[in-house]
This record gives C-alpha cells, structure tokens and sequence, in this order.
C-alpha cells in the first residue's frame, strides 16, 4: 500500500513541474539563409503526429526559395531525426559540402526540401581578395 501511495505523490510531483522553456535557434550563415528553428511543445507535436521536429519560426531568402514556410515542422535533416536545437546545429555543422535534405511536415503532408547553401554564398569579382569588403558605389551630384 505505501508503494502506491509513493507512486501516486511521485506522479502528482511530475504533473505539477514546469514544463523547461523552448529554445529557438537562427542560423545566419550565409545570411541568406536566414533560418530560425523553435523547439514544440510536445501537446504541438502530437496534433501534428510526430514524436519530435523543430517549427519553422523565420525563412529567410535562401530557406523561403527551398519551400520552407513559417510553421513548417522540420522533423529531419539527411535522413537524421531532430529531437533538440543542438541536433539541428550539430547536423548543419557537419555539412561540408553546403548542401541538407530537409524532411518536413506541413498539415498532414511530408516532403523532402533540399537545400544548397553554396548558392547563398557571394563570390567575389576576379581578381580580389576572397575577404575583402564590398565596394560601394558613390552617386556624385555637380
């Protein structure tokens, strides 16, 4: 009977802690990409039928031309789960070649959406230097 008992307190203790607060990440590199990621509730991710997924919170230029949309749920990269921030970073990171495969759901639709960060990459004109600042054109009035 005590062993209830303590598995009943012990149940009431977890209902009544504080759910940890949800992280969100922004990958600006390139700039273009301009990605922002926030963890979900785990009441979000079982409306939308995942275990686990990032929501798309901000798709910059290079995300938004992929196909990613605000509320998109990305729930893999290069056939990887993503379960934490620090996966999506980890697997990002890894990338040498510039380039994920994005697995995502949208209401009740999945789909693949690639993504080449090389096409966000400037390159600089010939001849200068791969770091040098950009020039700046100035308009002179006479």
């Amino acid at each position: 009977m005590r062993a209830l008992v303590l598995a009943v307190v012990l149940l009431l203790a977890a209902c009544d802690s504080e759910a940890p607060p949800l992280r969100q990440v922004t990958i600006e590199s390139p700039t273009a990409l301009g990605l922002s990621l926030r963890e979900l509730p785990s009441e979000a991710l079982r409306a939308s039928g995942l275990p686990y997924g990032l929501s798309v919170v901000k798709a910059g230029s290079l995300a938004e031309r992929a196909g990613l949309r605000v509320g998109d749920i990305v729930y893999a990269v290069n056939e990887q789960r993503l379960r934490t921030i620090e996966d999506f970073a980890r697997l990002v990171a890894a990338q040498s070649g510039g380039s994920l495969a994005l697995l995502v759901r949208r209401g009740k639709s999945d789909f693949y959406v690639p993504m080449d960060f090389s096409a966000a990459a400037p390159r600089p004109p010939e001849g200068l230097p791969r770091f040098a600042p950009p020039a700046r054109d100035t308009l002179l009035r006479t």
